[in-house]
């Protein structure tokens, strides 16, 4: 939609006192400590820890905001950040960063790759320093394999193993050995072998075997009661069990094969880490209140948490990679949106930050002294429906409320804080294989908006609505992230516009988003989870088959897991090509979500910074292991 017909609409209003509200207010406040230069690191011990920052807290913020009142509240404490004083002024880009197709990443099939991340990489690389970033807000728990948030994953990432791992030589593009020296694949491919690397250190001492590796992914494809695999139904249409052959070496056998370039991903998830059997037993398998410090085996170890402050890591002296990593220690300050993110980097606070705004990446982009990339991100926002309640049970009222959320007015407002593409296009992810035609998108009736409200309106009176629906709560993730707020307001006014729903916003912290999604305790709600990788069996499954681990509104049509049964297993393109859109068909007729909203993350880092290849094949929540990251002198002064 035309910048033009956007502002004729009933939320132009809100979208543009949204937007100079946001874009305008840069909080000030104290800046971060600057690490002292760090020696280079021994083989027996770790570089110092810098200047702690003061301990604080932050509150999520609270309030309701109900249609048609016009007013709302909300509280929230500020914590000490390192942000900007004074930052550049930063106009709205003229042209957005290209998007560029990203292929699912995946090792040549008939060659086991060497593990080409050694100390050696890097020749020039110097060792020491601590790298600042600006990061997001404090994770709602420690678990790591219970979330797909990367509050969680851009501070726990790199503390952890896996199997096998995403090279960051290469931005993501292959997949390598981790603790695994190789795998091997059945001619039948049921049956994946993994022998491990001898003398595995565990961060609090003793050595790594296949008991913990079985133990740590027993919880990932069969977690025990009251324990969430975030990323379960990535496994379970495949069947797969876990065995341990010998003290080195673990199994995997699958009931049905997964096709190869998929089963390397599931491996190389870097969501999934290896811990100790003992440790996992003693704590029934959860590490929602024990993870930051659960003994695991990553070129990192944690260091601090102090809530509202930062998080720190500092390097193992005893990581198997001998001489990895680079860095003494990462902090990673929670500053919780994009446009905080960009202050600090532009301010010199920080020396990375990920998810920044679109107008900081202009000017980073024509900045020599900053690198700037897209990354390979593709973060699903979405209005989910409670089916487990009446009326959202109904297809009907879905399908109306599907219809009735504007995608091109709330990209117009969204595109303020995020790079990204709009929902409603064909339920695959845009610049993938599996995308629609762009010819097919364009005849799809919810851009033909007064066909889309003419067809919403009768879809409601159909099902009994016609005068609409009162006393809905309508929970919003964030309230601190400005492109929530204002989601969740275009999503209020629209649905009262169109649909008579009178809706009350109620904003929580993701921390506790997540607990009341769990609960089951919301009519609709606003947030955002992430693809775990581009491949149509993975995120379709994950958000949309029955018990899905990502299936926010325990959405469950027998007919598309039918469908999804033959997506998964078939090997020609064009056949799976056809069965996925069978497949969108059946997501269109019978809507679990409102998508309006597919990300692309935009990150940047000083130029001093070096190992930061970008994330071009992962997507943007991999890669952040920082075994590889250096810094040359210009960025330890």
């Amino acid at each position: 939609m035309r910048l033009q017909r956007f502002l004729k609409t009933p939320v132009a209003a809100l979208s543009i006192a949204l937007a100079i509200t946001f874009l305008a207010a840069v909080a000030c406040g104290g800046t971060a400590p600057a690490p002292a230069e760090q020696a280079a690191p021994s083989d027996s011990g770790s570089g110092g820890s810098g200047t702690a920052a003061t301990t604080g807290s932050t509150g999520g913020g609270s309030g309701t905001t109900s249609a048609g009142s016009g007013s709302g509240s909300g509280s929230g404490g500020a914590a000490a950040q390192p942000q900007a004083t004074r930052v550049p002024p930063t106009p709205r880009p003229t042209v957005a960063p290209d998007a560029t197709p990203t292929p699912l990443p995946a090792a040549l099939p008939t060659e086991v790759l060497a593990n080409p991340v050694t100390k050696d990489a890097y020749p020039d690389a110097q060792w020491g320093g601590i790298l600042r970033r600006g990061g997001y807000f404090d994770p709602a728990h420690y678990d790591l394999m219970q979330v797909s948030s990367v509050s969680n994953s851009f501070k726990q990432m790199m503390v952890l193993n896996n199997l096998l791992r995403y090279n960051p030589l290469d931005g993501g593009k292959t997949i390598i050995p981790d603790i695994a020296t190789n795998w091997e694949v059945s001619e039948d491919g049921k049956v994946w072998t993994f022998p491990l690397r001898e003398n595995v250190m565990f961060h609090t001492g003793g050595t790594m075997d296949s008991d913990d590796v079985a133990a740590s992914w027993s919880r990932v494809i069969d977690p025990p009661a009251g324990v969430v695999s975030a990323r379960k139904g990535l496994y379970t249409p495949f069947g797969p069990s876990i065995q341990v052959i010998d003290p080195l070496t673990v199994q995997f056998t699958f009931e049905k094969a997964p096709p190869l370039n998929y089963g390397l991903n599931l491996f190389a998830l870097e969501w999934h880490g290896v811990f100790k059997k003992d440790f996992l037993e003693e704590n029934n398998y959860d590490l929602k209140l024990k993870g930051a410090d659960a003994p695991s085996t990553g070129a990192f170890r944690f260091l601090e948490h102090q809530e509202g402050e930062v998080w720190k890591n500092e390097r193992f002296p005893d990581y198997w990679n001998e001489g990895l990593p680079y860095l003494d220690e990462v902090w990673t300050y929670p500053l919780g949106n994009s446009t905080t993110r960009s202050a600090a980097l532009l301010a010199g606070n920080v020396e990375y930050s990920q998810t920044i705004d679109p107008a900081a990446f202009e000017i980073l982009s024509n900045d020599d002294r900053y690198e700037a990339q897209p990354f390979s991100s593709y973060s699903y926002l979405a209005v989910w429906i409670n089916t487990d309640r009446e009326p959202w049970n109904d297809p009907r009222v879905r399908k109306a409320l599907w219809l009735a959320l504007d995608r091109d007015a709330i990209h117009e407002v969204v595109s303020e804080w995020l790079y990204g593409y709009k929902g409603g296009t064909g339920w695959t992810f845009q610049d993938q294989a599996f995308q629609l035609p762009q010819a097919e998108i364009d005849t799809r009736m919810v851009f033909d908006r007064p066909a889309a409200e003419a067809e919403a309106k009768r879809l409601m009176a159909e099902a009994g609505y016609a005068d609409g629906i009162k006393n809905v709560d309508l929970m919003q993730r964030d309230p601190n992230s400005a492109h929530w707020t204002a989601a969740a307001q275009v999503a209020q006014l629209e649905f009262q516009r169109i649909l008579g729903i009178e809706s009350t916003i109620r904003p929580v912290a993701s921390a506790v988003w997540f607990e009341e999604l769990a609960n089951r305790n919301f009519d609709l709600t606003v947030g955002g989870i992430a693809s775990p990788f581009i491949d149509p069996s993975a995120y379709m499954n994950s958000f949309y088959r029955c018990g899905g681990g990502e299936n926010h509104s325990n959405y469950c049509n027998p007919e598309f897991d039918a469908i999804m049964e033959k997506v998964d297993t078939e090997p020609d393109f064009d056949k799976r090509y056809a069965l996925v859109q069978e497949a969108a068909d059946i997501l269109d007729a019978d809507p679990p979500t409102v998508e309006y909203w597919y990300n692309r993350t935009l990150g940047a880092w000083r130029t001093c910074v070096h190992g930061i290849e970008g994330k071009h094949g992962a997507l943007v929540h991999n890669l952040d292991r920082m075994d590889t990251v250096w810094m040359s002198d210009e960025c330890r002064q």
